[in-house]
């Protein structure tokens, strides 16, 4: 369904072929002269595009674009399929068409048609064509197709249900229900399985720990793996062989020869003593991150002695380091295996338990739908799925690409595929591809993105999609766009020199050895490739900006309480970072009080930092708000009526109604010393069974409004509104409600200057100042739970395994060792998209602080440290970055928005200017709807 329109399915409705052609003849006349549909354009309209947008460059312009010229050129909209990741992305694609064609239609905006004109290049387009094309898109604007991926493979799902298996009358699940499915079904797992299968199961899952909550570890592995293993066959994680141990006597014979080695220095011989020691007991397990196991790899790769430290050993002790290295590395890999064939069996036991659970609740989730549609996908050619959908899909539409998941990809290249090869038609002419016999006939596929912007590597997106479109679909063009429509040029230089000297970094150095199983290869490998393929950004608008790269203040030694005379111990890590945040506030402050018109976006890396930052700009007297939101459970007036709810979920716990009989609620419930425990909680329960959740919630709301500041009312407003839309499942519960409310991040309604977020949570917006205080956060965090060796995107997995630690990857086969090695690639690559995506949201003023560094060489793995060498001036010997306080890098005019009204005066506009007064459409027909005889018949 799509996100902006009325739904299109109904019980009893017309045949859908009739309805399409009067669709179809609804458009059925070209609104523009055929003499106006020049090669040119059509090719312009028609032909495979892929464009690869820098951050505002005008990626939803360019879409628009395509979209307005494919309409232009008489096709019907339902043929049209443009899919965002977000609803208010697509509603702003909506937006921008229909806003777009209504100014150009006014005849007092002679401005706007010439913009029109530019954009869709039609030099010549008359301005009755913008009208008619406009009340033409109004009257059929449940028919034109702007959705985000989730809906349209709901609307795929609707159209193919017996395909997909799906029980009739499915729905989909909202967070606290899924964590509840998953619960049951792990539950359900255990209860199929044996207790010597369960203890077995755990213990290879743990690597021969045990654990005591099997459950949570149950639970704990299907969230981690999950949803990448899920389309992968069992035999996947199958694929590491372990070489065969040495025979014992061998390893008898080495630990001997160890003991008897007669070295210079102690070190080495208590080593070999050790490594002897766990010969003899065949202990192999301490072993598996040792040192000198690696330097043996190491050695033999390189063909060199074996050392630790700096001292070498004698090559006769060479045969025994193989028997030692072969012993350890059968040891490791055997864990390997048994941790993996485990984690596929609970992924296999457990697909089975929730698909049977979902499956008779009737209730699945976006990737359920995902996952099955990419399945019935790959057997299914483009025609036969064109023919299930209520209408054909000729031009596909793909926006911010770049966060495409692979299981979506293998849905999406299907539909792309049979818009750029679409089936023939009888007697249509073979070329009519580009439209050049009836532009009505005629088939696109667009995509735009950035690969420098794919932050969602976390929820399954991969950035290799957007490139793998180049080879995958048959004549695309590939196009680029780097000037900027946003920022300053001084902002776009100091982007531009930061990315392509990231290289100046010792961390992009690429390691003599090149040894695949080295980490730092990778790391090395990640930074080459973003700074080569970073393009020259430049701006299409003459503004002032400025950029301060600066340290925050230093924190100095505390006295030591129990040696007042001895040493001081140096600040926490927690120390210096709050430290830091108190500098960004008043930073921020001082910027807010001088240019309080000016809007501020603070970027943070995690939630916990966006609700410090908040505490300390409200302290100042900020006027600040949270993007994305936090769980209504932040107003204390919430959180009692959640108390009541629980009261009467659990009335023997005394917890609930102490809590509640010290608010307002006491007014109007019997919470007295001298009511029975249990009045106040059946009371509630009784309001609950006669009227229902919302209006219980609501009474309780109305009560407690007295006594509320506008905040808590506004929060009191939208747990009421959450109450009513709160859908009960079939064993549903009011602590289920209580766990939404306190997962379930609400947004306050109320826009300030100030704006504090995460980087993720600011993609498509843009402040006339950045700051950026968490430079400081490793680059790269854990090593995710499994590994997916996955060389065809568009296929599932054709290899899976348990992560393990760098230290161990020496002992990995090479093909595994790389597999390794490009997951680090992606999540370094993605860190820097994060921090490019960052750096790009500011127009005109850039403020980047980071703690003073440890060291003077500052060559830590953060995107301080990258910044800080890719900034530097070899020259400028006086910049120390230990100090505090210390600007490390800076360029423009530190007042920057006092000429910025003058500035933005002379601006080139993205796209043509706002209304300056509302629009006024002329009076419409009745609107054709297909469930029109439906809502007749329930109506009478």
């Amino acid at each position: 369904m799509n996100d902006h329109t009325h739904p299109s399915t109904a019980p009893d409705r017309k045949d859908p072929v009739a309805t399409d052609q009067e669709a179809i003849e609804a458009f059925d006349e070209l609104l523009i002269d055929r003499e106006m549909l020049t090669p040119e354009l059509l090719r312009g309209a028609f032909e495979p595009t892929l464009v690869r947008a820098s951050a505002g460059t005008g990626k939803t312009y360019q879409l628009t674009a395509r979209l307005l010229k494919i309409l232009l050129t008489g096709a019907p909209p339902e043929s049209v399929l443009a899919t965002t990741f977000t609803r208010k992305a697509a509603g702003e694609i909506l937006t921008r068409v229909l806003v777009t064609l209504g100014q150009a239609a006014d005849a007092e905006r002679p401005e706007s048609l010439a913009a029109l004109r530019d954009q869709v290049g039609l030099p010549g387009l008359p301005r009755h064509v913008c009208a008619d094309l406009f009340h033409r898109l109004l009257r059929h604007i449940h028919r034109l197709r702007i959705c985000t991926l989730d809906s349209l493979f709901s609307q795929l799902a609707r159209a193919l249900p017996f395909e997909l298996e799906l029980p009739p009358g499915w729905r989909l699940t909202d967070e606290v229900e899924e964590v509840w499915l998953r619960q049951v079904a792990v539950g359900n797992m255990i209860d199929s399985l044996k207790p010597a299968e369960i203890e077995s199961l755990i213990s290879m899952l743990g690597r021969g720990d045990v654990k005591r909550n099997i459950a949570r570890e149950l639970i704990m592995v299907v969230e981690t793996t999950y949803a990448m293993a899920r389309q992968a066959d069992v035999e996947a994680w199958d694929t590491i062989d372990v070489p065969a141990r040495p025979e014992s006597p061998q390893i008898t014979s080495t630990a001997g020869t160890f003991r008897m080695a007669d070295l210079p220095q102690k070190s080495l011989r208590e080593l070999l003593e050790k490594m002897a020691d766990y010969l003899d007991a065949r202990d192999f397990g301490p072993l598996v991150e040792q040192t000198l196991l690696k330097n043996i790899h190491k050695s033999r790769r390189l063909d060199e002695e074996v050392k630790y430290g700096r001292s070498k050993f004698p090559p006769e002790l060479d045969p025994g380091f193989d028997v030692l290295y072969r012993s350890v590395q059968c040891e490791a890999l055997s864990l390997l295996r048994s941790q993996n064939h485990a984690t596929g069996g609970v992924a296999v036991h457990y697909e089975q338990s929730i698909s049977e659970l979902k499956q008779n609740q009737r209730a699945f989730a976006f990737d359920d739908i995902a996952v099955r549609l990419a399945n019935i996908f790959r057997r299914l050619d483009g025609a036969t799925i064109q023919q299930r959908l209520d209408s054909r899909i000729d031009h596909l539409l793909l926006d911010e690409f770049q966060d495409t998941a692979p299981v979506q990809w293998q849905v999406l290249k299907v539909l792309a595929e049979s818009v750029v090869k679409p089936a023939s038609d009888p007697g249509e002419a073979p070329d009519s591809t580009l439209g050049t016999t009836d532009p009505r006939r005629s088939h696109s596929f667009f995509c735009v993105g950035d690969t420098k912007q794919a932050i969602y590597g976390w929820r399954g997106g991969v950035a290799e999609i957007f490139e793998a479109v180049d080879s995958q679909i048959d004549g695309i063009v590939s196009t680029s766009q780097d000037m900027s429509y946003r920022s300053s040029s001084v902002v776009l230089d100091a982007v531009t020199d930061a990315f392509q000297n990231l290289t100046k970094h010792p961390l992009a150095e690429t390691p003599a050895s090149e040894d695949p199983g080295d980490k730092s290869l990778y790391e090395a490998i990640a930074l080459q490739t973003f700074a080569k393929k970073f393009p020259q950004h430049t701006a299409a608008r003459s503004l002032p900006g400025f950029v301060r790269f600066m340290t925050g203040p230093l924190v100095p030694p505390k006295e030591n309480p129990e040696d007042p005379k001895g040493k001081p111990i140096k600040a926490t890590a927690k120390e210096v970072a709050d430290a830091l945040m108190v500098e960004t506030a008043e930073q921020i402050a001082g910027l807010h009080r001088e240019a309080p018109e000016l809007t501020i976006g603070v970027l943070t890396r995690t939630n916990a930092t966006v609700a410090m930052l908040i505490d300390h700009l409200e302290s100042r007297g900020v006027d600040v708000s949270a993007e994305g939101g936090n769980p209504l459970s932040d107003s204390v007036v919430v959180r009692w009526i959640l108390s009541a709810l629980m009261m009467v979920e659990h009335p023997g716990d005394g917890r609930w109604r102490f809590h509640i009989a010290f608010s307002p609620l006491a007014d109007c419930l019997p919470l007295s010393d001298d009511d029975d425990a249990n009045a106040a909680a059946d009371e509630l329960r009784s309001m609950l069974e006669d009227h229902g959740l919302p209006a219980t919630v609501l009474h309780l709301a109305e009560t407690l409004r007295a006594a509320c500041d506008e905040r808590d009312r506004v929060r009191l407003d939208q747990l009421v509104e959450l109450a009513t839309l709160y859908r009960h499942t079939a064993r549903s519960r009011l602590r289920d409600f209580v766990e939404l409310v306190n997962t379930k991040r609400v947004q306050r309604p109320r826009a300030a200057a100030v704006r504090v977020m995460t980087v993720h949570q600011s993609k498509g917006l843009e402040f006339d100042a950045v700051f950026l205080p968490e430079l400081h956060k490793d680059l790269i965090g854990q090593s995710p739970q499994c590994i997916a060796d996955l060389p065809d995107l568009s296929q599932p997995p054709v290899g899976m395994s348990r992560s393990v630690s760098e230290k161990q990857w020496h002992y990995l086969p090479e093909r595994w060792q790389r597999t390794f090695g490009a997951n680090v690639t992606a999540r370094v690559t993605e860190a820097l998209c994060l921090l490019y995506v960052a750096m790009t949201r500011a127009r005109q003023g850039l403020y980047l602080l980071t703690p003073p560094a440890t060291k003077a060489d500052f060559e830590n793995k953060n995107a301080g440290s990258l910044l800080f060498h890719a900034w530097k001036d070899p020259t400028d010997t006086d910049v120390d970055a230990t100090a505090g306080r210390t600007v490390l890098f800076e360029s423009g005019d530190e007042q920057w928005w006092q000429s910025a009204e003058a500035a933005e005066q002379s601006a080139v506009p993205e796209t043509p200017p706002n209304a300056k007064r509302p629009l006024s459409f002329r009076p419409i027909g009745e609107v054709p709807r297909r469930n029109a005889q439906v809502e007749d018949r329930q109506n009478a």
